[in-house]
């Protein structure tokens, strides 16, 4: 099926079937397709990534066979790393068959199958126990889902009561500015080639949202300087490995290289700003407990 058949049927997921060859040109050697964190800001990408991780981690204060649940996980970067580093057991979902084969494989070759659980369907459509999971994450992939404050109820049932729930998400800079930028046909055919980004919102909204489904915000963080720095990582690599990425996806590869030149413009432009933010199920002592370093 063509990109322009995927597009016309509906089908979100034409963005994550593709190729994973073209996406290992891409991204870092573990596939994190979000934003990295740069300490000293020459940091090279699998370095940003790790580092990325390792600072969810604090924040939320993983622990060794705790359950995670990664809703959106995507090529399973995050879910592989928390899995082999941190010895948790992880659930994701995905939309993408591709990428859940891509997922476990992986897993297999690294002895973490069994900590690993990749599942093909909606999140929405996820079935979750009552206080089953210690922790939730979205890794730039809420954007995608219409249904926020459902998905932040769902989560909110699913958490135990000590549990955390962590989203780092692209938002507009305000969100009065929404109706502006659905408006723009370039942000149109983004939204019709990657789907939903029209879904998008600002940080405030975001916390409305999670308050509005009983979570206590507790933390935020603007990382937009760091997901530049990364969206700069990706295109360096585009230029590098265009015609090995054209040869992989030869219908996809032309608009998804506009759409990575677009992100890069509207971060470098403050339109759009990125920003990672934690809530509590409960008050459960977080920033006594776990203080943060900077």
């Amino acid at each position: 099926m063509s990109i322009e058949d995927r597009v016309e049927t509906g089908d979100s997921a034409v963005h994550y079937d593709s190729s994973p060859e073209m996406f290992e040109l891409l991204l870092d050697k573990n596939m994190n397709y979000s934003s990295g964190i740069y300490f000293t800001g020459d940091e090279n990408l699998d370095l940003a990534q790790i580092q990325k991780m390792d600072r969810v981690a604090q924040i939320c204060g993983f622990q060794e066979g705790q359950t995670l649940l990664d809703m959106g996980c995507g090529w399973s970067g995050p879910a592989r790393y928390y899995a082999e580093h941190y010895k948790m057991n992880v659930i994701g979902y995905t939309l993408s068959p591709v990428q859940r084969e891509f997922a476990m494989e992986k897993a297999r070759e690294r002895g973490i199958a069994d900590r690993l659980d990749i599942r093909v369907c909606s999140v929405l459509d996820a079935e979750l126990e009552p206080e089953s999971v210690d922790h939730v994450i979205f890794f730039e992939s809420i954007i995608h889902m219409w249904e926020k404050l459902d998905l932040f109820r769902m989560c909110h049932r699913a958490l135990r009561p000590s549990g955390m729930l962590f989203v780092q998400e692209s938002n507009y800079d305000r969100n009065s500015n929404t109706d502006k930028f659905r408006g723009d046909r370039g942000f149109q055919l983004v939204d019709e080639v990657f789907g939903n980004t029209a879904t998008m919102v600002s940080t405030g909204e975001m916390i409305r949202l999670m308050e509005e489904a009983e979570f206590l915000p507790c933390y935020t963080e603007n990382i937009s300087n760091h997901y530049k720095r990364t969206l700069e990582q990706w295109c360096n690599r585009i230029d590098q490995h265009s015609d090995a990425m054209s040869a992989a996806e030869p219908e996809f590869f032309p608009d998804f290289r506009k759409y990575m030149m677009m992100a890069l413009a509207t971060y470098r432009q403050e339109g759009t700003v990125c920003h990672m933010t934690a809530g509590q199920k409960s008050p459960n002592d977080w920033a006594l407990r776990n203080p943060l370093r900077f």
